[in-house]
C-alpha cells in the first residue's frame, strides 16, 4: 500500500535522530546551492519573496526544489514510507531494519555511571600528560646528543 510506514513503532529514536541530521545536511546543501547560484536572474522582474524580502531568482527556486526533493528522500528512507517505487522501498526497508537493530543494540549497552566516567577521564588526561612529558624529554635528549656530535 502506498505511503504506509514500515514497522511504525520500532526504532523511533534512531529514525528521528538520523532524519533530523540528514535534514540539517540537506538544508545546508540547499543554502550552499543558493549561494553558488545567487547571481542567476529573477523569475519575474521585481519578484520578491514575502516576509524575507529576497529576490525570487532561479537560484532560489533551484535550492527550494533541491531541498524539497532531499527532504522527501530523507523522510521516505528514514521513516520507511512505501512509495510504490521498488528501489526506494527496498532501500528504505533496509535502512529502517538497520536503524531498528542499532537502537536495539544501544539499549543493551551498559553505560558508565558519573563516577566511573570521571575516573576514566582523569586516567586518560594523566596518561596523556605523562606520555607528553616522556616524548618531550626523549626529543630534548636526542636533540642535545645530535648537537653535541655536530649532526645538527
Amino acid at each position: 500500500m502506498a505511503l504506509e510506514i514500515y514497522k511504525k513503532n520500532q526504532g523511533v529514536y534512531a529514525r528521528v535522530s538520523l532524519g533530523a541530521g540528514l535534514g540539517i545536511l540537506a538544508l545546508m546543501a540547499a543554502h550552499s546551492l543558493y549561494g553558488s547560484l545567487i547571481e542567476l536572474p529573477e523569475l519575474y522582474p521585481g519578484a520578491r519573496v514575502p516576509l524575507v524580502d529576497v529576490p525570487f531568482t532561479w537560484g532560489l527556486l533551484s535550492s527550494l526544489v533541491f531541498f524539497t526533493l532531499s527532504a522527501f528522500l530523507v523522510a521516505a528512507t528514514t521513516i520507511g514510507l512505501e512509495t510504490g517505487v521498488k528501489t526506494l522501498d527496498n532501500t528504505s526497508k533496509k535502512t529502517v531494519e538497520f536503524l531498528i537493530e542499532t537502537q536495539g543494540e544501544l539499549q543493551k549497552v551498559s553505560w558508565p555511571t558519573r563516577e566511573e566516567l570521571t575516573g576514566s577521564t582523569v586516567v586518560v588526561i594523566v596518561s596523556v600528560i605523562i606520555l607528553g612529558i616522556y616524548i618531550f624529554a626523549v626529543d630534548w635528549v636526542i636533540t642535545r646528543v645530535m648537537k653535541l656530535i655536530g649532526f645538527i
